[in-house]
Parts: C-alpha cells; sequence; structure tokens
C-alpha cells in the first residue's frame, strides 16, 4: 500500500535538492521520514581507489555538492580493500597512496566549484574492515547468500570471468556491510551499483541491520561511438573516450573535435551527456546564459537560458555537433585547468600511487653495433586483416583455411589451428591481428602465409578485438618501442624471443613487455586478462 505521509515544506525543499538530476530513488518515504525526525541525512558515496579520476567523475561530485548544501553529513569512502578484491586492479604496494591522490583530487575539485567541505568526512576501508566485528559480519552475510546471488549482485560492477576469484564474489557483501558501518542511512551511487544496493537492503535485515535507501546517478555515456547501441564508456582502454585531469589543451580540443555525435540525435550523445550533469552546473549557479560561440555567416553566437532549450535546438537543427564541440573544450578546460595545476604541484603522488607512468630515465646511446637491433614488437610486421573467406581444411579436425586482406596487392592465405575454438560466424568478416613476416609454411597441398595472433588461456582461446576505426593493413605499434619491421622475414630466434614477452594485462589489453598494443583508433583488447598471445 502506497504510504501517504505528508511532509513539511522543509523536507520537501531539501529532498527536491537531494534528488535532483538523480535517475532513481529507492527508500523515498524513508528518505523523508529521516528528513522530518532529524533534519539531516547521513550519506556515503564509495569509490574504489583504481583508474585515475577524470571528467566523468565530476557527475557524483556535484551530487556530493547537493547533499552538502541540503544539511547532510557526507562520507566519501575511498575503496581500497574493494579495488584490490575486484580482480586485483590495484596492489597492495601503492594502495596509501592511491588513496591520499583520491583525496586530493576529489578536494580540489570540490574546491574548484566553490564547495564547503566542513561537513564532509573521508574515510578508507582499510581502516574498518579489517576488525574482528566486521569480519565477522562478513562470513555471517556468506552463510544466508549463494555463490549465483553474490554474482549477480555484483555483475554490473565488478570484471566478469569465466573462472572468477573468489575475492569478486565478495564485493558485494563489504559494500553492504560498509552501510553499517559507516551509520549512514543513504548509500549514493551510480545505477550500475544497483544490483548491489538491492542486495544489501535485502541482506542487511538478515543479520540483523537496519536496510538504508539510495540515490542513484545516471552514468553518462563517453565520448566515443556507442557499440552494438551500448553506449560508449569513458574506459581506461580507450583514451579518446574520456577527459583526463592531466590532460593538455591541445589533448582535450582534439578529444572534442573527434567525439561521436550525430545532429539531431540526444540518446548515446557524450557532448550533451557533459553539457546536461556537468557543464550546466556553472551556468546554474552563476545565472548566467548559456553562450555557444557560431561564426557570424553562419548566423552568430546562439545564447540559451537552460539545458532543455541547447537540446531542443540541437534536435531541430538549429544547432550542430561541431559548435558544441568547440564550446564543450572550451568549457572543459576551463573547468579542469586549476586541478591539472594542482596535479603538477603533486607529482611525486601522482607517480608514486600510478608508478606504472612514470617516464624511465632515457638511456645513453650505446655506439652503434653491426647487426640487427634488438628484437621488440617492432620487429613483427603486426598488422590489421580483414576475413575475406573461411573454409574448413579436409584432412584436419582442427584447422581452418582463410583469405585475409592485410593490405597488400592480394590476399594472403592462412591456415589457424583455431577451428576448436572460433566459431565461423565469429571469424568469417571480423578484423584480426596477423603476423606477417613469418617464414611461409607449408602444409600439404597448402602455403600459410602468416598467423593470427590470438589470446590464450588454459581453457580458453580467443580472437584480439580491434577498436572500431581501424584500418586494413595498418600497422600495431607500441609508443615505447619504435622502429621498422624484419623484411622479408623474421626469424625464428627473434621471433621466439618477441613472442614471450606477448601477453595481456589485468584488464585485457594486448601489451608487449607492459607496453600497450595501439592502432589508430585505440587499443587492442580480448575478453582473457592475464593471458598469453600467440
Amino acid at each position: 500500500m502506497e504510504e501517504t505521509t505528508e511532509f513539511s515544506p522543509r523536507v520537501l525543499e531539501q529532498y527536491d535538492i537531494l534528488t535532483h538530476d538523480i535517475e532513481e530513488v529507492i527508500g523515498e518515504h524513508e528518505i523523508k521520514t529521516i528528513l522530518e525526525k532529524d533534519g539531516k541525512l547521513k550519506i556515503y558515496w564509495g569509490t574504489a581507489t583504481t583508474g585515475r579520476p577524470h571528467l566523468g567523475y565530476f557527475v557524483p561530485i556535484y551530487k556530493i555538492a547537493d547533499f552538502l548544501r541540503a544539511d547532510s553529513e557526507v562520507t566519501i569512502l575511498f575503496a581500497d580493500l574493494h579495488g584490490f578484491l575486484d580482480n586485483q586492479k590495484s596492489n597492495w604496494e601503492v594502495l596509501n597512496k592511491r588513496c591520499e591522490y583520491y583525496q586530493f583530487i576529489i578536494t580540489t575539485m570540490l574546491d574548484v566549484i566553490g564547495v564547503d567541505q566542513s561537513k564532509l568526512n573521508f574515510v578508507t576501508g582499510t581502516s574498518f574492515q579489517l576488525q574482528p566485528e566486521y569480519t565477522l559480519d562478513m562470513y555471517k552475510l556468506a552463510a544466508v547468500n549463494t555463490v549465483a546471488a553474490t554474482s549477480h549482485a555484483g555483475a554490473e560492477v565488478v570484471k566478469q570471468a569465466a573462472s572468477p576469484y573468489l575475492s569478486n564474489l565478495m564485493y558485494p557483501i563489504l559494500q553492504a556491510l560498509d552501510e553499517e558501518y559507516l551509520g549512514v542511512n543513504v548509500q549514493f551511487g551510480g545505477v550500475d551499483q544497483r544490483k548491489i544496493f538491492m542486495f544489501a537492503r535485502t541482506n542487511l535485515p538478515k543479520i540483523g541491520y537496519s536496510k538504508r535507501s539510495y540515490l542513484m546517478n545516471p552514468l553518462i555515456p563517453g565520448l566515443g561511438k556507442p557499440v552494438d547501441g551500448k553506449p560508449a564508456k569513458m574506459s581506461s582502454s580507450l583514451p579518446l573516450s574520456k577527459v583526463d585531469f592531466d590532460d593538455s589543451n591541445k589533448a582535450i580540443k582534439n578529444k572534442f573535435k573527434r567525439a561521436y555525435s550525430v545532429d539531431g540525435e540526444v540518446e548515446n550523445n557524450g557532448l550533451l551527456a557533459i553539457l546536461k550533469y556537468i557543464i550546466i552546473r556553472k551556468f546554474i549557479d552563476t545565472e548566467q546564459s548559456i553562450v555557444i560561440p557560431r561564426r557570424e555567416e553562419h548566423g552568430g553566437p546562439q545564447e540559451f537560458h537552460d539545458y532543455a532549450s541547447v537540446e531542443q535546438a540541437f534536435v531541430a537543427g538549429e544547432l550542430y555537433s561541431g559548435d558544441l564541440k568547440t564550446f564543450l573544450a572550451n568549457e572543459v578546460i576551463q573547468l579542469i585547468s586549476p586541478i591539472r595545476e594542482a596535479i603538477r604541484s603533486k607529482m611525486d603522488l601522482y607517480y608514486e600511487a600510478y608508478p606504472e607512468l612514470k617516464p624511465q630515465p632515457k638511456k645513453k646511446r650505446q655506439p652503434k653495433k653491426k647487426g640487427p637491433p634488438p628484437a621488440t614488437l617492432a620487429s613483427l610486421d603486426l598488422r590489421v586483416g580483414k576475413v575475406l573467406t573461411l573454409e574448413n581444411v579436409e584432412w584436419s579436425e582442427k584447422l581452418y583455411i582463410e583469405t585475409i586482406d592485410v593490405g597488400d596487392d592480394q590476399p594472403r592465405t592462412i591456415l589457424s589451428g583455431l577451428r576448436n575454438h572460433v566459431a565461423p560466424e565469429d571469424f568469417l568478416g571480423k578484423n584480426v591481428l596477423v603476423v606477417c613476416n613469418l617464414a611461409p609454411r607449408p602444409m600439404k597441398e597448402f602455403t600459410s602465409e602468416g598467423m593470427v595472433l590470438c589470446a590464450s588461456s588454459e581453457n580458453d582461446i580467443k580472437l584480439i578485438d580491434i577498436p572500431e576505426g581501424a584500418v586494413v593493413g595498418e600497422r600495431v605499434f607500441c609508443e615505447e618501442y619504435p622502429g621498422e619491421p624484419d623484411l622479408p622475414t623474421i626469424s625464428k630466434g627473434r621471433y621466439s624471443k618477441i613472442a614471450k614477452l606477448l601477453s595481456t594485462d589485468e584488464d585485457g589489453v594486448c601489451q608487449y613487455r607492459e607496453a600497450k598494443f595501439q592502432v589508430s583508433s585505440g587499443y587492442c583488447t580480448t575478453g582473457l586478462p592475464s593471458a598469453k598471445l600467440s
């Protein structure tokens, strides 16, 4: 039965502030009841200390500003232990520095948008999650839940795998218990957290704790093109999909220039989402009109008074993507420039938190030696190819025979032992990576003129995913290892040295040593983390 309690105007005003731009609320009546009784909420937002915070973090940060404006007590949890449990995205050695860096960035973001932080509390997960009482409650929740239930709860947040780590299943349990041990009555997060929220709301009462309420912000799409109808994510493996706080002005302008946007289409449009949930707040807070520059010959600047009028003009064909890109690039530069300068003053902390980003000292040039240079990824003629035809080899149950366009005058014939691992429909017509400078290999009546590079684990083999926009025939490269391929063929010894160092990282991104594979449109990835490439 629907609850019909009447609430005071003060409560309704606070609730409007709390839920502005919120996509979903769970426990509306409970929230209003707490506001009526206590005058404020106790809210927590958790963020796993893994990748570097970027422009998209302003979506929750602006909501935290709203919560503080509505007299809420806000706790920000730096979920260091969660980050470690989620497929070991963060290792123990850097956990403390990551937390320190996150707090530095988030306080700087709040300073930039002028937020009073006196009612803001920062907590690290390991400061209370290793206590005996917490551990006992963790066991209690584990005792009343199944593997299927915890897997379902974390499906949208925790990295999924065919054979997941046990730590992945603990993630939802810890996030549920955090509500009790942080002493809050509301948890805030993205809509991708919904299953974990419902897991907590269902299970905490089973061990004697009260259920909480939830506020969920939308997830804004990245700057890339939607894939299979789903919005592009702001992803670390796709550098053009997001704006990093340490990006140069030139890099920001280039990212917006290349951003995906179809004139008149609102759905999955990262430009409009950034305006609606981030940039618009400056104009609301200062009561300024939105002025989007446009050349005089095209009608001159356009002035808008709210986001709705911008979207209406975009849909009507009165505002174009190009004008919006220029406007947003300039606004984002203004917004993050103070953060970028703050990061430059903390480069020691930056590199301690992310040691893999620290530039290596340049080695002194050695006198040139006779003979070929050391074998690196650049020694491979590794190209993007497109599978044109695919047939089974009659005399083998393991082999396919393919013709693959790798940018030469004629397609190449290649035999691959993938018949028991890759379905024909997942192979034919696909872009793949081909090693093109192996010596031709006679195989009965055929000669194989290359090798399709794949990722393999103990139980699985997968093709490598080529980012959309890659050109057939272009070479794969690593910025850290420039050079030209061994032509016409690479020796077995040199290839063997390179092959031992080919793998995928913990996110499934292809790498040589620890340098990521790139093509013109981004990094090459696969669904197998920490796998071999061969």
